[in-house]
């Protein structure tokens, strides 16, 4: 049952841990201490996965993945090394002491149940892949370098799967190309050859053909020979007949413009005769001489018109400026006639406004000297009882202010008595070591023994798991270029079997058309055979001309 334990635990230290115990055992280090550990994280570890894992779903190595991931170890969940809780003796109240290590407890347990409350919830998330990275990782060891070991197999990362299988399909993809590329070759080898015979007894029945249609094409020549003399012979009558009737055309045009000449000159000659020129010359100069006194009498009538509208025009003129000059005097005079009345009114207003201003001026100087006279009176009466007054309230300040004196040199009697008596209580109290109520002691302990070490463990927690969580993400980068570098590697892959593909092709290509030429020659089939055979190929079944008219109907 031992070496169970220890074997459980030795393979869940991780491959990094196993070098550090090796290393440790190497250099003089007790491997029995180092079993020991082992074993007690072991056990550390089963404890907590019978809480958190207790149907063993999610495994040992991902329980402590998921606690390396929060920045803790096994026996920081289990409750192990808080087992035995100390406080110091130097407290003077033993229920005291009591109560700081109930509280102690109580803090502790509230430390394990929140830590075992968030690594259930971890647990649901966490990934084989994230267990994978965490286990290379361990609390207290900060970030170091990625090592080949944390990386792995590249086929086992986290979509090489598919890349694989990708890839495999690529290589089965090139070698049915090949395989087509070839097929393909021989088939169109053989169904030319096919085509060349179609084509020889195509080419025989064309010539028969060609030879059949110059027979009937040179029968339909000497045919329309025949029927182009008739209609030759048809045209030259055509136009003997048209150039006949040209000639009457042309004779019955002449006549008429003969005609037309004739009547012209009778006309001319008429028109442009002396004694019509001068009839003509006549009449012109009667209607220039009409036209000449209509204007003038008309341009006549315009100069009287305008004369009659320039005397009307300075009548009405005169009579408009006869009228302005009336309204302006009239005017004028009003305007003359309002000034001196409102001089007049500017003067009485005046007058009033001055005597008004004299008579409550002398009503103002009337009532200062009345003022004046009433304040020397009223000095001269008060003067004669403001000394009593004086010495009154003198006697009353003094008797006030020694009153108020001496209460404060009571208080202050009383304060110092007070400050006193808190001195001597202090130094009394100095030797009971106590510090706002408690003791030095009971303060140190919860100060720092219990929130202190709660807030120690918390901030080594917190660091612990951002270098967790830092390591975690080297090593998924170191995956991704290690991916990256598989995929490139097999796209180089792929490229190069592409290459050798098509240089075999090429190869075969010309085997092929040296075996092609040789098949030209050879009307064999059994030979052809042969020479298909020998060039790595098998002979190919050509369609029938039946599965052919099918798949055309189709």
């Amino acid at each position: 049952f031992f070496c169970g334990i220890v074997g459980v635990g030795w393979s869940l230290v991780g491959p990094w841990n196993r070098r550090s115990c090796l290393a440790k055992a190497a250099t003089g280090g007790s491997v029995r201490s180092t079993m020991a550990v082992t074993q007690r994280k072991a056990e550390a570890l089963a404890a907590v996965q019978a809480v958190v894992d207790p149907g063993n779903r999610f495994g040992s190595k991902r329980v402590l993945a998921a606690i390396t991931s929060m920045g803790l170890e096994p026996e920081d969940i289990d409750g192990s090394r808080d087992a035995d809780i100390t406080v110091s003796s130097l407290i003077p109240d033993k229920k005291r002491v009591q109560v700081i290590a109930e509280e102690r407890r109580e803090v502790r347990e509230g430390l394990l149940k929140a830590r075992l409350h968030e690594l259930t919830k971890l647990l649901e998330n966490f990934s084989d892949t994230d267990e994978r990275r965490y286990l290379r990782t361990r609390p207290g060891e900060g970030v170091r370098m990625v090592l080949a070991d944390d990386v792995g197999d590249v086929t086992s990362l986290e979509g090489m799967g598919s890349y694989e299988e990708l890839q495999k399909k690529v290589y089965d993809k090139i070698q049915a190309e090949q395989q087509r590329k070839a097929n393909l070759l021989v088939s169109g080898f053989m169904m030319e050859k096919k085509r060349m015979d179609e084509a020889d007894a195509n080419i025989e029945a064309l010539e028969q053909r060609l030879r059949d249609y110059r027979k009937a094409q040179e029968e339909a020549s000497a045919a329309r020979k025949k029927e182009a003399l008739k209609e030759q012979e048809k045209r030259q009558a055509n136009v003997r007949k048209a150039m006949k009737e040209r000639a009457d055309w042309e004779e019955k045009t002449y006549d008429n413009l003969m005609n037309r000449l004739t009547k012209a000159r009778a006309t001319r000659a008429k028109n442009y005769s002396k004694d019509t020129l001068a009839e003509k010359q006549a009449d012109s100069e009667a209607k220039r001489q009409r036209c000449y006194d209509q204007a003038q009498e008309i341009q006549q009538q315009l100069l009287d018109k305008i004369e009659s509208s320039q005397r009307s025009l300075e009548e009405r003129l005169e009579l408009r400026r006869q009228e302005v000059e009336e309204e302006m005097t009239r005017k004028r005079e009003e305007g003359q006639a309002k000034f001196q009345e409102r001089q007049v009114r500017i003067y009485a207003h005046t007058q009033d406004w001055v005597e008004k201003k004299l008579d409550a001026h002398a009503k103002f100087k009337e009532q200062c000297d009345t003022a004046i006279k009433g304040g020397k009176d009223f000095m001269k009466t008060r003067s004669k009882s403001t000394g009593d007054i004086t010495k009154k309230a003198h006697d009353k300040w003094q008797s006030n202010y020694n009153k108020i004196m001496g209460q404060q040199n009571k208080d202050n009697d009383a304060l110092m008595t007070k400050h006193q008596n808190a001195a001597t209580r202090t130094e009394e109290r100095m030797a009971l070591k106590l510090k706002c109520g408690g003791d030095v002691h009971s303060f140190r302990e919860i100060k720092h023994g219990t929130w202190g070490e709660l807030q120690q463990r918390r901030y080594t927690e917190l660091k612990n798991h951002r270098d967790a969580e830092t390591m975690a993400g080297a090593i998924k980068a170191a995956e991704l270029n290690a991916k990256a570098q598989a995929m490139k590697d097999g796209n180089a892959e792929t490229r190069r079997r592409r290459q050798n593909i098509g240089r075999e092709t090429l190869a075969l290509n010309d085997n092929a058309k040296e075996g092609f030429l040789k098949i030209k020659a050879e009307p064999d089939e059994m030979k052809i055979r042969k020479v298909m055979q020998d060039l790595g190929f098998a002979m190919p079944k050509l369609p029938d001309e039946e599965d052919e008219e099918e798949g055309k109907a189709f």
